[in-house]
């Protein structure tokens, strides 16, 4: 019965997307009828395509040689089909930043996305599948980043590592520090200042937003980042920010909270204001699995 164990950089991911990622040979279309069979499993129990899934839960497949579903020989046979050709991995190549026997970090540029999805042509974690041959452990990314976000991501190559930093992000022992240009100047003390403000994701017209919440109400996420000025240009600004909790898109919300937000941020800010979104994870301190403590740095882009 194969199996795959959801990771902390999973956490939420829709099962749907989670077999598009980790059972790639199975046919989108057949899914629902591994569901209505009961052959598709999450810690063995009745599974939906769009129920939300939680790291450490187990998601198996039962009886896949029967007719109509790929089984191993078919899945080796599809996977030499999907050998990563080789522009794809000098790409990846060009956007490595660091590289041992325990991880891999990239620098990931804006616009490609960290995992499929709906409208996704071409993500991170699926050109990793294709990175090493079939039947090797591939690399499995240990945190996310938004898909217009740059920056450093860091990839474990051994599931005891993946396991090992997961566990580092998910208790926020990871020091994260991101760069972003900013509408206005915010007025902060020369020490830098903390953005305490308590989020929570709210249906409106245009889709599901991360919006301020009173911290005493019902599915409230309590958020602070730390700020501090970089540099002032008059009617903008470079700000340092350090998300001290892990809310979902929790620096782009509180500037746009504080009235400051990101330029070029097409859900809380204004699109038109810069050709991307200017947001950039520019170093990460962690504690790599064999090292001790790094710190891996991804130069600012063009515009910063």
């Amino acid at each position: 019965m194969p199996s795959r164990t959801v990771h902390i950089s999973e956490k939420g991911m829709r099962l749907e997307r989670f077999m598009r990622i980790h059972f790639s040979d199975v046919p989108f279309g057949m899914i629902g009828g591994l569901i209505k069979r009961g052959k598709l499993t999450v810690d063995g129990g009745q599974a939906s395509g769009d129920q939300p899934l939680e790291p450490g839960q187990v998601v198996a497949i039962a009886h896949r040689d029967k007719p109509g579903v790929p089984g191993p020989s078919a899945s080796r046979a599809q996977a030499t089909q999907r050998a990563l050709p080789q522009a794809e991995r000098d790409f990846l190549t060009s956007i490595t930043l660091y590289e041992d026997d325990d991880i891999i970090a990239f620098d990931k540029p804006s616009g490609l996305a960290v995992h499929p999805g709906s409208k996704v042509t071409r993500d991170l974690d699926s050109l990793l599948i294709r990175y090493v041959p079939h039947g090797a452990e591939r690399p499995v990314l240990a945190h996310r980043l938004d898909k217009d976000t740059s920056g450093v991501i860091i990839a474990a190559k051994r599931k005891d590592v993946a396991q090992a930093l997961g566990k580092a992000f998910a208790g926020h022992d990871v020091e994260k520090e991101y760069r972003a240009i900013v509408a206005g100047v915010p007025d902060v003390t020369a020490g830098g200042d903390i953005i305490d403000i308590a989020i929570a994701k709210q249906e409106t017209p245009k889709g599901g937003r991360m919006m301020a919440v009173d911290p005493a109400s019902a599915g409230a996420q309590a958020a602070r980042t730390r700020m501090s000025i970089v540099a002032a240009y008059g009617d903008r600004a470079h700000v340092a920010l350090s998300p001290e909790t892990g809310r979902q898109h929790q620096l782009r919300v509180h500037m746009q909270l504080i009235g400051h937000p990101i330029l070029g941020d097409v859900l809380y800010g204004d699109a038109a204001t810069a050709p991307r979104l200017m947001l950039h994870a520019y170093r990460l301190r962690f504690r790599h699995p064999s090292r001790g403590w790094m710190d891996v740095e991804a130069p600012l882009p063009e515009g910063f």
